[in-house]
């Protein structure tokens, strides 16, 4: 049987329905693999009249998605007044799509019949407006799926992978969230997902979190307390880790090909550096689910909503990135 991806379109107001109809209708889908778009789908044919799309999309309905045949598939979740909502504007109607669109692929998920899952990208604040009571799509997704142990998103800018100790937090309450365990399941964690999504030995890097390394203690001791006795463990269960490293160097060596990962300590620590080396390209992606999630690493872009100039470069590479994972299991 054919695999199944549930690729939700995105927020109408924003630029996700437009690169989502670039990204298949440039990108070549292997005949035994099959997507199925959700969202509003006015505000899909209103993308397709701006770009230029021609995309041949069946609608179905959800309790008829096993007799479909069709590569192309389309749930309809409408928004009202799909076809007039304004471009870039936060839109209760748009959040409220959205999120709705996002219960209905966690429970195709639940019942086994999609794969995989790619999303173009969405309004927080415009969910939440929506109705949402969650304050990104991780959280809905730890929360649904139970995996509360999950402490951050996977960075994909190929070849590099980065992953965070701590992610959506307080710069004043990093450090007490820098402790052995943490930074060891985080660990475990990265290597896990690269290996899910076809590296066979990741090599990973341990970022430090203070200034040149802690300077042995002189600038700080969670390195020597926390994070070097982490490194050292998860090297005694046999993975290829090393660190830590300090912070303002470790990418350079990443970009040499020394390593395939980096772990960071906190968000800004790996994100500036992946967003310098490659922002219109890079993938984000929800480790630990029981698919692989992944989306495009940047925004809504209200500002070029609708004018049909945004790329899909990095919409393309989530949907590589959740094809690769279909290939390693087989």
């Amino acid at each position: 049987m054919k695999k199944t991806i549930a690729f939700m379109i995105g927020d109408p107001a924003g630029i996700g329905p437009e690169i989502t109809t670039k990204c298949l209708g440039d990108y070549k889908i292997d005949e035994n693999v099959r997507i199925l778009l959700i969202g509003d789908k006015k505000s899909f044919d209103r993308a397709q009249d701006i770009t230029g799309s021609e995309l041949n999309v069946q609608v179905i309905a959800e309790d008829r998605l096993d007799e479909a045949e069709g590569q192309y598939l389309f749930l309809d979740v409408p928004a009202d007044g799909g076809s007039e909502i304004p471009f870039g504007v936060v839109s209760p109607v748009a959040g409220a799509c959205v999120y709705e669109s996002l219960k209905r692929i966690m429970n195709l998920i639940d019942g086994k019949k999609v794969n995989g899952f790619v999303f173009a990208p969405f309004n927080k604040e415009a969910m939440k407006l929506g109705g949402c009571p969650y304050s990104s799509e991780l959280e809905m997704f730890k929360d649904h799926f139970n995996r509360h142990d999950v402490n951050g998103e996977i960075n994909y800018l190929a070849p590099i992978w980065t992953s965070r100790v701590t992610s959506h937090i307080a710069v004043k309450d990093i450090a007490s969230y820098i402790v052995k365990d943490r930074v060891l399941s985080s660990i475990l964690f990265l290597e896990e997902e690269m290996r899910r999504f076809g590296l066979d030995h990741p090599r990973i890097a341990v970022a430090a979190l203070n200034p040149h390394g802690g300077e042995k203690g002189l600038f700080g001791t969670e390195e020597i307390d926390h994070i070097a006795p982490a490194v050292k463990e998860a090297a005694a269960k046999g993975l290829d880790v090393s660190g830590p490293y300090p912070a303002d160097t470790i990418f350079l060596r990443v970009r040499k090909g020394e390593f395939d990962g980096v772990l960071s300590m906190y968000h800004d620590q790996g994100q500036v550096a992946t967003k310098l080396l490659g922002f219109d390209s890079g993938v984000t992606i929800h480790g630990g689910m029981p698919v692989a999630i992944a989306t495009c690493a940047h925004g809504t872009a209200f500002d070029i909503a609708g004018t049909g100039k945004a790329g899909a470069n990095a919409l393309t590479e989530a949907l590589k990135v959740v094809l690769s994972s279909l290939e390693k299991e087989g």
